[in-house]
């Protein structure tokens, strides 16, 4: 309950200041002290906001036990603050190494705090005692990482030019994030603690791999692309290549659990989870496009689209609140549902012509890079389910042959293609060396 207030602060906290350092040419010391002041400024502002609001927060649920720890969680939104423009300078730079040690360490000890807590306490402290050691490793790690130092700002007609981008950045994380979240909280609020707890795990055990494999390309590739958008065949062709190798990576694997879902579901948690399955299959649906669907923002971003972005998610968050809406009489596979079909009558196309108005990637471009893996998954999905009706069961060598079978023949119908057999074949080649 808390979780919802407390990470739509934390995406929009440093106002989007982050993506402006990393999309920006040339900055100057002066211009990034003026950043990481506003910064400073702005977490102070959210934290009071979120300590203020938390009896508001605690009443709508209906939960005093939540206003303690929202007040709690304020403090975490202060400390985390100086943290943006350190981790957005060692994005900038590809310090992609350093970066990844201090997430490995930030998660690995936020782990162990929180199990640990968790069989001490019995209580949702722990969860909070796992938070703070995240963001204190995550801090102190940036800040060793970088020779990054505040001092005096200055402020020009760039520095106006990049607070502008980066307000848009916010204002589509703000709309997008309150869209994705408005679920949970109609969920919670109309249908209860038990239709939100299965529709919660099947949302987090459906984003959890995609999360991870996204994360961490756009990291790499948004500096990147923001370094070559003037080379137009360049940049084409790394996102579009990087974005196939994405869609051949996670979509048998999404395709496999949607199929598989009730085994699944049973396999990893026990039978009490098993009615999580559908509202984990209609989530998974949309999934399926979400791989390619999610990756435009790295296009608005190294193009500096602020505008065009946050446009984008006004237009989506609207579509996709009225999905929620919709299906909440049905409840949470109702919802879930209602989010699918909207995804592919109102978002898929949205999305691909908002990227194609302007820039090197044009609307035809996701088209063409779009069609071999939707055949591949159309046949997949045969494949997958005759042998799901011929071989019944639950049990890890059946789950795992499944699997098997589902990337084999993804595979085979994505090499039937030249495009896709060419690309594959550099990617071997690069791995072998």
């Amino acid at each position: 309950m808390v979780g919802t207030a407390t990470a739509l602060i934390a995406l929009v906290k440093d106002l989007g200041i982050s993506q402006a350092i990393i999309q920006r040419d040339t900055i100057s010391p002066g211009q990034v002290n003026s950043l990481f002041w506003i910064s400073i400024a702005a977490s102070v502002v959210f934290a009071l906001l979120l300590g203020a609001g938390a009896p508001l927060i605690a009443r709508f649920y209906a939960e005093p036990k939540v206003e303690l720890l929202a007040v709690a969680f304020s403090a975490l939104v202060l400390i985390s603050g100086p943290q943006a423009v350190p981790a957005a300078i060692l994005n900038r730079e590809s310090h992609f190494d350093k970066l990844a040690i201090i997430d490995v360490a930030s998660a690995t000890i936020a782990l162990v705090v929180g199990v640990v807590g968790a069989l001490l306490w019995r209580s949702y402290w722990a969860l909070y005692a796992s938070a703070v050691s995240a963001t204190i490793v995550t801090g102190v790690g940036m800040w060793l990482s970088t020779r990054y130092r505040p001092g005096v700002p200055h402020f020009d007609t760039n520095t106006a030019q990049m607070l502008s981008f980066g307000s848009h950045v916010s204002g589509f994380n703000i709309v997008n994030y309150l869209s994705r979240n408005c679920d949970n909280i109609l969920i919670g609020r109309f249908q209860g603690g038990d239709q939100l707890g299965l529709y919660d795990r099947a949302y987090r055990l459906l984003l959890f791999p995609i999360t991870q494999v996204h994360g961490p390309i756009g990291k790499v590739l948004v500096p990147l692309l923001s370094r070559i958008q003037a080379q137009q065949t360049s940049y084409r062709s790394t996102y579009m290549e990087a974005v196939s190798l994405i869609m051949i990576a996670t979509q048998p694997g999404i395709l496999f659990a949607i199929v598989c879902a009730a085994q699944l579901f049973e396999l990893l948690f026990g039978t009490r989870w098993i009615p999580a399955a559908p509202i984990f299959q209609w989530l998974g649906v949309a999934a399926l496009h979400q791989v390619m669907t999610s990756t435009a923002g790295w296009l608005f971003l190294s193009q500096g689209r602020g505008s065009d972005f946050f446009k984008l998610g006004a237009y989506s968050a609207v579509a996709t609140v009225a999905s929620f809406i919709i299906g909440l009489p049905w409840g949470a596979v109702g919802v879930a549902a209602s989010y699918a079909v909207m995804n592919y009558v109102v978002l898929l196309p949205l999305v691909w012509v908002s990227v194609g108005r302007r820039g090197p990637i044009t609307c035809r471009d996701l088209v063409k890079l779009a069609i071999p893996h939707a055949a591949a998954i159309v046949v997949a999905a045969a494949a997958l389910k005759a042998a799901q009706y011929n071989w019944q069961g639950v049990d890890l060598a059946r789950m795992a042959a499944l699997v098997v079978l589902t990337y084999f023949v993804y595979l085979c119908v994505i090499l039937l293609f030249r495009t896709k057999r060419e690309l594959l074949a550099r990617s071997v080649r690069l791995i072998k060396r």
